[in-house]
């Protein structure tokens, strides 16, 4: 039996409506998207032997050494990657600047090529989603789904799994004296070093080493590779994994006066438009786990959401629910750059064939060293309340009482992609408010599913993100001043032109990217709250049954952190849900 599948091979040539006996095309769930959060749905959803899933999955399998080596697969803004890319909507207030929007094309999604971080954010966030009214999505709740899925190598502690298939580490140490420097400077400034930033009761500011979901060899461990390796694929004789596939439309019924989602269309991805369309049906439900980019443009292409939005495509109204694509939110960053000794940064690996031959070699032997990808191994955590308005801090809080505003990213490394001088090291400090009260619009370019969608960022059209960024940024500058001061050598190369307020909006306006934190835009809240909802507390969509949301567009707000270890936790937490709903059924 092959491990991935090709549409033909799953999908029925027409609907049905039987489900009395067993057929082609007919399973109890389908799992729609096998990024960072299907893979691991669909993982836990088979454990039980009695239990048929199809996940369907855009992209391929691109089971290749480049894809497992760390830096190889991080660099996806060079070169062919597994991945679709567009033009977002012009900044309004950020002088009118086009962004490049990103959604991964292979089964892992995200998890196959991003900077690896297993970051939980702070279990105040979450405490503060209960106190809004999310029954069950507490810290204490939600703990025990961090916990199920890690393998905590580096940490320890009663918060810290170690029997889960997704291994997290720390690297062996600093790789760059840039790193070290900047532990310090922010120690100098009253910002303490942690070394687990995951601790609940952990320091809310601080300097934090940051683990990686890296294999003991050095492999990136994507969802992909540690909740569907090889081993568990052929075991689950009822998972089907059908690849280069995309889903067109979910297919729905009434009964009575309750909407049911009960199967999907689908087709091959590269295939001509006119290729025949082909079916499945889900027995039980429909999980959608496309990311917070492309689960809104599935909803809207099937007629959920704003119905003047939807009827203006063409498209018949299923349900009209004003929160499918709205408060779409990222962390929006701004780069302050540094040039530094060539040999003290990444980009010796362009510079000197020797250096990029002993990397590789070591990398080949060891499992160690650059090539395992260490772009960001500690991460400055900030509360902006608590910092004066030139960036001092002062008052510290744990996680349990507060989460931050404010990361500055330490990164050895260009990272605005324009830099061409590759004789010369440079060193990065990406700032980015964390909370931002600003979002964004995901909308239909038309009804055609091949046609990206229409994606508005909304960086900055709340006024008051300006105020944190502004923070950011003077926080950031005053570390760049302690390193100087303490002896690490750097230049200034991209900084703000001045301190006042007025020349730090110009540089952020001129120097806003994306850090592709996608999140909320099917958010979990009331159908008619102030901002409107997608899902319950359960992750159903409302008014709709049997279909659920699983990925990152259900958080209330975008997490305060890093969201690869989230989207796990809301895959491992669906997963249970799921179970407990059916537990009654065969």
């Amino acid at each position: 039996m092959p491990t991935h599948q090709r549409p033909a091979e799953v999908g029925a040539a027409s609907r049905f409506r039987d489900t009395s006996s067993p057929r082609k095309g007919l399973y109890d769930y389908i799992i729609v998207g096998g990024g960072t959060a299907g893979c691991v749905l669909a993982s836990r959803l088979t454990e039980d032997p009695n239990v048929s899933v199809l996940l369907l999955e855009r992209g391929g399998v691109h089971d290749t050494f480049s894809m497992r080596c760390p830096l190889l697969s991080g660099s996806f803004h060079q070169g062919k990657h597994p991945s679709v890319r567009w033009n977002s909507s012009p900044l309004t207030a950020a002088n009118g600047r086009v962004l490049e929007i990103l959604t991964g094309t292979v089964l892992g999604g995200a998890s196959r090529f991003n900077a690896m971080l297993y970051t939980r954010g702070s279990a105040a966030q979450y405490d503060q989603w209960r106190r809004q009214g999310r029954v069950g999505w507490s810290y204490d709740d939600l703990e025990p789904y961090f916990i199920k899925s890690e393998n905590a190598v580096s940490t320890s502690g009663t918060h810290h799994g170690h029997a889960g298939p997704w291994n997290n580490q720390h690297y062996d140490g600093f790789y760059f004296n840039s790193i070290p420097s900047t532990v310090k400077a922010a120690n100098d400034l009253g910002i303490s070093y942690t070394e687990d930033v995951n601790a609940p009761e952990g320091p809310c500011v601080s300097c934090a080493k940051l683990n990686v979901t890296m294999t003991p060899d050095g492999k990136r461990l994507s969802t992909f590779d540690a909740f569907l390796p090889p081993s568990v694929i052929m075991q689950r004789q009822r998972l089907d994994i059908c690849i280069d596939t995309i889903v067109t439309k979910i297919d729905f019924e009434t009964n009575g006066e309750q909407t049911v989602a009960s199967g999907v269309f689908f087709k091959p991805y590269d295939s001509p438009a006119m290729e025949q369309t082909l079916y499945a049906r889900a027995k039980k439900e429909i999980i959608v786990c496309c990311g917070a980019i492309e689960t809104p443009h599935l909803l809207l292409l099937s007629g959920i959401g704003p119905k003047d939005h939807i009827s203006k495509h063409g498209i018949k109204v299923i349900k009209d629910l004003p929160g499918v694509g709205h408060h779409l939110q990222d962390h929006a960053g701004v780069t302050i750059t540094y040039k530094v000794p060539l040999s003290d940064s990444f980009h010796s690996l362009e510079s000197s064939l020797t250096r990029a031959l002993t990397e590789f070699l070591n990398y080949l032997i060891r499992g160690r060293g650059l090539f395992t990808y260490p772009s960001l191994q500690v991460s400055v955590f900030a509360k902006s309340d608590d910092l004066a308005s030139q960036g001092e801090p002062s008052i510290d809080h744990t996680n349990r009482e507060a989460f931050p505003d404010i990361e500055i990213m330490p990164i050895p490394l260009e990272t605005t992609y324009v830099t061409s001088q590759k004789s010369q090291g440079f060193f990065s400090f990406i700032c980015v408010p964390l909370q931002p009260k600003s979002s964004g619009t995901i909308e239909l370019h038309s009804h055609n599913p091949r046609a990206s969608p229409k994606v508005d960022l909304g960086f900055f059209t709340d006024a008051a993100d300006f105020e944190i960024a502004r923070k950011a940024l003077r926080l950031a500058l005053k570390l760049g001043d302690k390193m100087r001061a303490n002896g690490y050598q750097m230049e200034d190369h991209l900084v703000p032109a001045g301190d006042s307020d007025e020349q730090m909006d110009a540089f952020i306006r001129e120097g806003v990217r994306t850090t592709f934190h996608y999140a909320s835009s099917c958010r979990m809240a009331p159908e008619h709250d102030a901002v409107p909802g997608v899902v319950d507390d359960e992750l159903r969509v409302h008014g709709v049954s049997h279909l659920r949301i699983a990925d990152a567009s259900i958080f209330p707000d975008v997490p305060a952190t890093h969201l690869q270890a989230p989207v796990v936790m809301v895959a491992e937490k669906c997963a249970d849900m799921l179970k407990k709903t059916w537990s009654a059924t065969r």
